[in-house]
């Protein structure tokens, strides 16, 4: 496990959203037009987006703050809510004409067969970053690392992002980054980019079909941003790390993979958590995988606690041991 002997004091800046889900059992079609109606049996409301890394940094037990901009409208106040339950220092601007995003999603049978959205993906107003940049400089040495979590809704505009990115380093603040779109000049110079394999592709312009070219890429990454850290996910088959120049993948260990949904939050979250606590980037990135195991195995957009991935290091410990030893044997 990593070490942990202060509180984690995590920013989070991007775009927040609520997960509705509408859950019922679908036995029958309509008679008025061929779509399948669902009897809604339960209906809940999570933190989604940025707001599903700071539930993840709750859990964990980090000192969460976060940054945004959300609309004047009923799923405000009710995400202002949501964060509140979760002990949350909330720094939001509300943009008349702007709606709060809302992902709704219809399930049956523990299959999600249809979702509608609410929200608006344009950027934010000029005013409001300014408003939002003054907050960060004044706040900047309250925070261990800033997360920027961003999902192409217009919170985190080229001009902010590269703000807040400058700003941290001059300040010697972490600032890791999930991110979104194709251009990744947005988030030169930041400590950590977190793309995916597809995400790592279009990044770099590199064909990632084998392990050469997974290095090629992971270096590209480092040398074009500016990072100071480059690694690729790989699902439920780890991390890519670029490490003195090598390369090494760490795997995540899930017992079973049952949904994958909300895992790039999980990941955020974890490796924030852990470098906030001084963590290197290795210790960071064993935790994360521990983190995502567990989140794997869970349905929808969930959280992982400090306990689950405690009994997740027990149990990898004792396949460690059960390797070995039938090794051995043999």
């Amino acid at each position: 496990m990593i070490k942990m002997d202060k509180k984690a004091k995590v920013l989070v800046i991007g775009d927040l959203m609520i997960d509705s889900y509408l859950i019922g059992h679908c036995d029958r079609i309509a008679l008025d037009a061929p779509v399948a109606i669902v009897d809604v049996k339960e209906e809940k409301d999570v933190l989604g987006g940025a707001g599903n890394v700071i539930r993840n940094l709750a859990s964990l037990g980090a000192k969460v703050s976060v940054m945004s901009v959300v609309g004047s409208d009923d799923n405000a106040k009710l995400l202002k809510h949501m964060l509140d339950e979760v002990e949350t220092k909330s720094f939001l601007l509300e943009q008349k004409g702007r709606k709060t995003s809302k992902k709704t999603r219809i399930m049956t049978a523990n299959q999600q067969i249809f979702r509608f959205d609410h929200e608006s993906r344009n950027n934010i107003s000029f005013d409001n970053v300014k408003k939002l940049y003054e907050k960060l400089q004044e706040k900047i040495n309250a925070y261990d690392v800033i997360l920027l979590a961003d999902y192409g809704k217009g919170v985190l505009t080229k001009d902010f992002t590269q703000k807040i990115i400058s700003y941290a380093n001059k300040n010697n603040v972490k600032t890791v980054v999930d991110p979104f779109g194709t251009d990744y000049s947005k988030y030169q110079g930041a400590y950590l980019i977190i793309p995916n394999k597809t995400e790592a592709i279009t990044a770099t312009g590199i064909e990632i079909e084998n392990s050469d070219d997974l290095l090629e890429a992971l270096k590209e990454i480092k040398n074009k941003f500016e990072t100071k850290e480059a690694i690729i996910t790989l699902s439920e088959q780890g991390v890519a790390l670029l490490k003195d120049d090598k390369l090494s993948v760490l795997p995540t260990v899930p017992l079973e993979v049952y949904d994958v949904t909300g895992v790039g939050d999980t990941l955020l979250a974890s490796i924030g958590f852990a470098l906030a606590l001084d963590n290197d980037i290795v210790a960071s990135l064993e935790f994360a995988n521990l983190a995502t195991g567990v989140v794997l195995r869970k349905a929808g957009t969930a959280t992982v606690s400090l306990a689950e991935i405690e009994s997740d290091q027990v149990d990898l410990d004792k396949k460690i041991i059960e390797t070995h030893l039938s090794c051995q044997l043999k």
